[in-house]
């Protein structure tokens, strides 16, 4: 089993005490809807939005277009197109809407120029499923998440957001990426008041966990280790140890350096695309080098092979 590394965390929780962590803006017209528009269409956006944020891009297969003269890629071209659709036609986002959507609705929304969606009819199950359950389980009125829940992620009658969320397929990881990457935008945009802080975690996605394994926060048994050197595909059960242990490390780290955890997830993610990359990691100017295990020992792990998922 893989297991958390307590002094490493304690060592980067140091560094971070020194940063001053902002949350991401929510209201960027070019990927959000205003604050002027109604709470249903908006808590619709981010459910519909969130639930296709996941393996848009894939090994040799970037997801990159030029919308309005600007170059977008990976989710931040979801999130302009899906701003788009919304724009020009907000009932696309309907429960009912959904409940009716198909394959090729989904390639003709995410396709622009050499850049489509690499698992379309994946993605129309998704919808299709979050459009339905909201229309039977609720009414057709998604406002209801929002009250039943009463501002809690976890309730011992399984009615907390987390409970909710868990009934549409889009939302069934396990580790919870999606689910709590939507109650991080709920939060940013006031549609969502956490009442039980406690149970917030990180959205952990492929950025977050390459970092976390290249800091050493979380260390793998060898097998384990040598098959994502290796880059060779882990089981499902795997991955879900993994990205499980890499969330609980955070969630330490975030305690120690007394940080929101939402707000760490955004350094991160940001971190990820731009310091900690992939391919070509920018130790140079990287603020933990020093305490980082990747940095010492030279064996840059990426994060885990496990493509064929809708989770993240």
């Amino acid at each position: 089993m893989p297991y958390i590394n307590a002094n490493k965390v304690k060592d980067a929780a140091k560094c971070f005490t020194k940063l001053d962590l902002k949350p991401m803006d929510l209201f960027d017209s070019r990927f959000y809807p205003s604050h002027n528009e109604s709470l249903s269409n908006t808590l619709m956006y981010f459910l519909v939005m969130v639930a296709m944020d996941h393996r848009i891009s894939r090994p040799g297969r970037l997801y990159k277009a030029v919308v309005d003269g600007e170059e977008y890629k990976g989710a931040d071209l979801l999130y302009r197109l899906g701003m788009k659709m919304y724009e020009s036609n907000p009932h696309f986002f309907s429960p009912e809407n959904l409940s009716k959507i198909g394959e090729e609705d989904v390639v003709s929304w995410l396709s622009v120029g050499d850049a489509t969606p690499p698992d379309p009819k994946v993605r129309a199950i998704l919808l299709k499923d979050l459009g339905s359950k909201i229309m039977r389980m609720f009414s057709g009125n998604p406002d209801e998440i929002i009250r039943i829940c009463e501002g809690f992620l976890r309730k011992e009658d399984g009615l907390g957001l987390l409970d909710i969320l868990r009934m549409f397929k889009a939302y069934s990881d396990p580790v919870e990426k999606k689910s709590m990457l939507l109650v991080k935008f709920l939060s940013y945009r006031g549609i969502l008041n956490v009442a039980d802080v406690k149970n917030i975690r990180v959205p952990v996605d492929n950025h977050l966990t390459r970092i976390a394994l290249r800091l050493g926060l979380v260390t793998l048994e060898e097998y384990l280790e040598d098959k994502v050197r290796k880059e060779e595909e882990v089981s499902y059960d795997e991955d879900i140890i993994i990205r499980y242990s890499v969330r609980e490390a955070y969630r330490y780290l975030s305690s120690y350096a007394n940080l929101n955890a939402f707000h760490l997830d955004d350094f991160l993610w940001n971190f990820g695309r731009t310091t900690c990359l992939r391919d070509s990691p920018q130790c140079f100017r990287c603020f933990l080098r020093y305490i980082c295990r990747a940095y010492e020992t030279k064996m840059f792990l990426n994060e885990h092979n496990f493509y064929n998922t809708w989770y993240y």
